[in-house]
């Protein structure tokens, strides 16, 4: 927008050029008049002395009045545009104010005389930044004048504004007049605040968020490392909570993530902030860690606040949490090593069963670094088909007849074999369980039609199925598309689950193993006893026979003569038969404990008695090649 009277382009500088033209010679016709007058007194100068006087007070009046319009001008224009006008002299400190400038910060009458009366409006905050850049543009270091402020309107609240303004300079290039507008920015930086705001924090408990953690937390250690202070990271998840997301929805779960938030938020010892991480992960920063125990000491006290029941409207959560602690500089010199060791140290406590505090230790390192490589190992393992099935045969107790056995898989790493317990659980965490369980669907079917075209008939194998393989819609699907391909019938497989699958007893899960059931495919509860099903499930699964754990069978015939396990078998076997349940009794791995199972009335046994879990090749050569003469063998074992 172009500024009225300023830039020699303008019509306006001409007209104002002309009239200072005619200004000077109404000035020199003046003085000659006055000194012919005074000298020489005639008509003819006093009339020329009229003249210059009369030119005089016109030209003023234009003069004034050519002000009066362009200040006109300057108002219509600024309100036109929403704007207020202004215009001060930087050698007087002279200031005037447009009606609209006026208006946008609720003032009837202008009392703004110069700049101290206008500073006087400003934030403190902004005086600084305010006279900086009006310095700078004085002194010729900016094209134009401009900053964003804040200033204190009428009503007592402070309104940002944008001000814009130009520098009217002479021939020296100094500045002897400065005219701008000011315009009302309140609404645009309000929503510039509440945006940083969503950046920096989380939606749904206000805390901060990940991103402002990751910037505080280099503060405090480029801090620390100055002042040789020592900050602690605690880590903080909530146990069991995809159960309460599972079972009662994800609106209670951000329920219980509000409430929980507000709770320790209160309870926040000084020099501790409080963070979301994500999910229903927290993050408490300790700057700076004065005592050695501050931070175990902290935690513990949020771990207690975990001991009541969180009130989320008309419902009432109970949940328990895991901490994990490190320190700076202990345990790392940089946030993002100090943050994940904080985590393994979360961890390690929920891998204690939860509702604990660990501190990290190197050890957890080493373990992390194991499981990091376990899992990559285990990557390539599937693709190099390193897996393999070994079986373990199931008899009849009392015959030592082969009713079944139960397809187990090895990995072979190499030169050594890498135990199941070591590799399973990682292979759970890491998702790799779904595609190791889809080759063991396939191979355990495919390992049946080729015993069934070489021996006929067998007894059924069991597979393992891991309840995150139910996650998956259409599993008893899969299954049964695969025993179709291989032109099998249902019943020469067998399914075994552990009670995990409990956790989500009216869910998907329970509904595949009931289609599996109704197309002919036993179902099995494996680990009975060791998990925490409630025994009312055992009516309402379709399971048509209960494992009982080995380490019940250790401990079933003690050398002491104590009764060890027994009242707790004996138990498992009668409500198992009251229920029409088979029993397979693992683990068995001397006779005495085969002798007693059969007293207790146990149907299978499964061990080492009998055999080790053997390949696919060995299996058949032992206990189908000739399954009459190995049954003989198998019962003679078994008695002794």
């Amino acid at each position: 927008m172009r500024i009225p009277g300023l830039g020699k382009s303008s019509t306006a500088w001409y007209r104002r050029k002309r009239r200072n033209q005619c200004f000077w010679i109404a000035i020199v016709v003046l003085l000659v008049s006055l000194a012919g007058t005074l000298f020489q007194p005639n008509r003819i100068f006093t009339v020329f002395l009229v003249l210059a006087l009369v030119c005089i007070a016109w030209l003023a009046y234009a003069e004034w009045d050519a002000h009066k319009s362009t200040r006109r001008a300057y108002d219509m224009a600024m309100l036109a545009a929403h704007d207020g006008f202004w215009e001060w002299d930087p050698i007087t400190k002279a200031l005037h104010v447009g009606t609209r400038l006026l208006e946008i910060l609720g003032y009837q009458e202008d009392f703004l005389p110069d700049t101290n009366a206008w500073l006087k409006l400003v934030h403190p905050d902004d005086v600084a930044s305010y006279n900086t850049a009006v310095s700078r543009h004085l002194k010729g270091e900016t094209a134009f004048f401009y900053c964003e402020y804040r200033v204190l309107a009428h009503d007592g609240r402070y309104r940002w504004v944008g001000s814009r303004g130009l520098a009217v300079r002479d021939h020296n290039s100094r500045a002897y007049q400065m005219v701008g507008s000011v315009t009302d920015i309140t609404e645009r930086r309000n929503h510039q605040e509440d945006m940083e705001f969503l950046a920096q924090h989380d939606a749904l408990t206000g805390l901060p968020n990940r991103l402002l953690f990751s910037q505080h937390l280099s503060d405090a250690i480029s801090q620390a490392r100055v002042t040789g202070s020592r900050i602690a990271v605690l880590f903080i998840d909530l146990d069991r909570f995809k159960n309460i997301n599972d079972t009662l929805g994800h609106r209670a779960g951000d329920q219980l993530l509000q409430v929980v938030a507000m709770r320790l938020k209160q309870q926040m010892p000084a020099g501790c902030q409080l963070y979301r991480q994500g999910g229903d992960e927290f993050i408490v920063l300790m700057n700076p860690v004065t005592e050695a125990n501050a931070a175990i000491n902290t935690a513990q006290l949020l771990k207690e606040q975990f001991t009541a029941p969180f009130s989320g409207g008309e419902t009432d959560f109970f949940t328990s949490a895991s901490i994990g602690i490190s320190l700076y500089p202990e345990d790392a010199g940089d946030g993002e090593t100090l943050l994940r060791h904080a985590d393994t140290a979360m961890y390690e406590a929920k891998g204690a069963g939860g509702n604990a505090i660990r501190s990290h230790t190197p050890m957890m390192n080493q373990r992390v670094t194991f499981r990091m490589s376990l899992e990559t190992r285990l990557r390539r393992a599937l693709q190099a088909n390193q897996l393999s099935l070994h079986f373990q045969p199931q008899v009849d107790t009392d015959s030592g007849v082969l009713l079944g056995a139960e397809a187990l898989i090895r990995w072979h790493d190499g030169e050594k074999q890498v135990p199941p317990d070591h590799f399973i659980p990682v292979a759970e965490e890491s998702g790799l369980i779904i595609p190791i369980g889809d080759w063991v669907i396939e191979q355990a079917i495919a390992q049946i039609a080729e015993w069934r075209q070489q021996f006929g008939d067998i007894p059924p194998i069991a597979i393992n199925l891991s309840a995150r393989q139910f996650w998956r819609p259409a599993l008893s699907n899969q299954i049964l598309e695969r025993l179709k391909a291989h032109h099998l019938p249902n019943h020469v497989l067998e399914v075994e689950v552990t009670e995990s699958v409990l956790l989500d007893a009216e869910g998907g899960s329970i509904e595949e193993l009931r289609q599996l059931r109704q197309a002919g495919i036993p179902i099995a509860l494996d680990d009975f006893g060791t998990g925490y099903s409630s025994l009312s499930y055992l009516q309402r699964l379709p399971i048509a026979t209960l494992k009982i754990d080995r380490s019940f069978i250790n401990n079933l015939v003690l050398d002491d003569g104590s009764p060890g396990s027994e009242p707790l078998v004996r138990a498992i076997i009668a409500m198992a038969k009251s229920l029409s349940l088979r029993i397979v009794a693992e683990g068995v791995e001397t006779v005495p404990q085969q002798r007693h199972l059969r007293t207790l009335g146990c149907d299978v046994i499964q061990g080492y008695l009998i055999s080790r879990p053997l390949p696919a090749v060995e299996f058949a050569a032992k206990f189908l090649v000739d399954r009459n003469t190995q049954t003989s063998a198998n019962k003679a074992a078994a008695q002794g």
